[in-house]
């Protein structure tokens, strides 16, 4: 057997350690390095999960997005049909608005004219029963006059009939009125003014039951006058020949006779006497 020297052999030794320290250097490198590797693919791995999760997030954001944006637009639409329904809305509110204010200003005419008519109606009702009063009261202050006159009592009875013709103008006795106011008058010997209320008479009512009695007395006025004897002769010839069965044409003709100039005697007739 070969010895080596022991300087020989400690270097041996030294490199069989050396080559035995590399030896494991080496693997624990290719341990820390598969390691790395294992933590980087589990780095790798969980950061593709994590990629997936925002992936799937992302792709369950834009759905919702999406769908948001749907609803949006169905809002939108909602919001416009709600418009629509509003404006058609507010048009018939208007509509029924002008028509109920027509209604209210046709009701406010209707009731207007009911108002009117009834007020027209009562005024009506009013001056009936003013007129049927004043009547009554015509009829009653003509009467008493009338009566007065028939009595002979001319001073009262020419008051009254001139009180009737002074508060009823208009009166339905006003032709007789007249009449009787000229006989008060004539009663009382005042021919001027009964001679003024037959002359009136005359005019006024030209045609009526006191005519042939105006057209005497105002015969008669004249002649008590003593003027105008030629138009009073005209009255009392007018009597005849207009009234001929009348009570005046007989008064009449026996005025005329009166008033007729006696016949002078001739003068054979005055000659002839001894």
């Amino acid at each position: 057997m070969i010895r080596l020297p022991r300087a020989a052999a400690q270097a041996a030794a030294l490199g069989a350690a050396l080559a035995m320290a590399g030896c494991l250097a080496t693997q624990q490198d290719v341990a820390g390095l598969s390691q790395q590797s294992d933590d980087l693919k589990a780095q790798i791995d969980g950061l593709n999960k994590t990629l997936s999760s925002l992936q799937a997030n992302q792709a369950d954001l834009s759905v919702q997005i999406k769908q948001l944006g749907e609803d949006l637009s169905a809002y939108s639409e909602t919001v416009k049909a709600s418009q629509g329904d509003m404006s058609a809305l507010s048009a018939k509110l208007d509509a029924l608005g002008e028509q109920i204010s027509g209604k209210m200003t046709q009701l406010g005419a209707t009731l207007s004219a009911a108002q009117l008519a009834q007020q027209k109606g009562l005024a009506e009702q009013r001056a009936e029963i003013e007129a049927q009063g004043r009547e009554t009261s015509a009829t009653e202050l003509f009467v008493t006059s009338q009566n007065r006159l028939q009595a002979k009592d001319y001073a009262l009875a020419a008051s009254g009939f001139e009180d009737y013709l002074k508060r009823f103008p208009n009166g339905a006795l006003g032709d007789v009125t007249l009449y009787d106011l000229g006989l008060s008058y004539y009663g009382l010997g005042r021919w001027e003014q009964a001679g003024r209320q037959f002359a009136l008479l005359l005019e006024k009512f030209p045609k009526n039951g006191q005519t042939p009695g105006a057209r005497l007395h105002y015969a008669r006025c004249l002649l008590h006058l003593g003027k105008k004897r030629s138009e009073a002769l005209a009255y009392l010839k007018s009597i005849r020949t207009d009234f001929p069965s009348s009570p005046e044409a007989a008064e009449a003709a026996a005025e005329l006779k009166r008033l007729k100039p006696a016949k002078r005697p001739s003068r054979k007739s005055v000659s002839a006497q001894p």
